[in-house]
């Protein structure tokens, strides 16, 4: 009986430790930009511009994003994602819009530095490797500022 018992709290401690680590395995995303430049403090800003019915956006998020590589370079930004469908008007005033509301279209991403000043604007699907690669020509400044690519 002792020893169900022990093998119940083991089972029971398991799987607490492994859904705690959860959020070191996946991006943290604000949903507010103005809120994330505030919070930034010398970091840089990346807001990824996506949505729902977006099938690219969709890929980017199974694959790019879920990737451990890229998790770990976004501890180095303050990350954000904006669905443009729930909010059009933050779309809209970053030029991050679906292509079907008059916007460069999506999947997009910005980066912004600390004073929300823009940085660089990447646009399409990208897998883990480019936006590694794009993500670490912000961190060290070999980029070309304001650049939509």
């Amino acid at each position: 009986m002792k020893t169900h018992f022990f093998a119940i709290i083991a089972v029971l401690f398991l799987f607490l430790v492994s859904c705690s680590k959860k959020s070191d395995q996946e991006i943290t995303w604000e949903h507010n930009i103005d809120i994330a430049v505030e919070k930034s403090q010398k970091k840089p800003v990346m807001i990824d511009f996506m949505a729902e019915w977006c099938p690219p956006c969709q890929e980017m998020e199974k694959t790019t994003f879920n990737n451990s590589k890229i998790i770990k370079k976004a501890d180095k930004f303050v990350t954000v994602r904006i669905d443009v469908d729930k909010q059009e008007t933050v779309a809209q005033k970053y030029n991050g819009n679906a292509s079907k509301y008059g916007g460069v279209g999506i999947p997009n991403i910005l980066f912004l530095n600390s004073d929300g000043k823009k940085l660089r604007h990447i646009i399409g699907y990208r897998n883990a490797e480019q936006l590694a690669a794009v993500m670490d020509s912000v961190l060290t400044g070999k980029y070309k500022p304001s650049s939509i690519e």
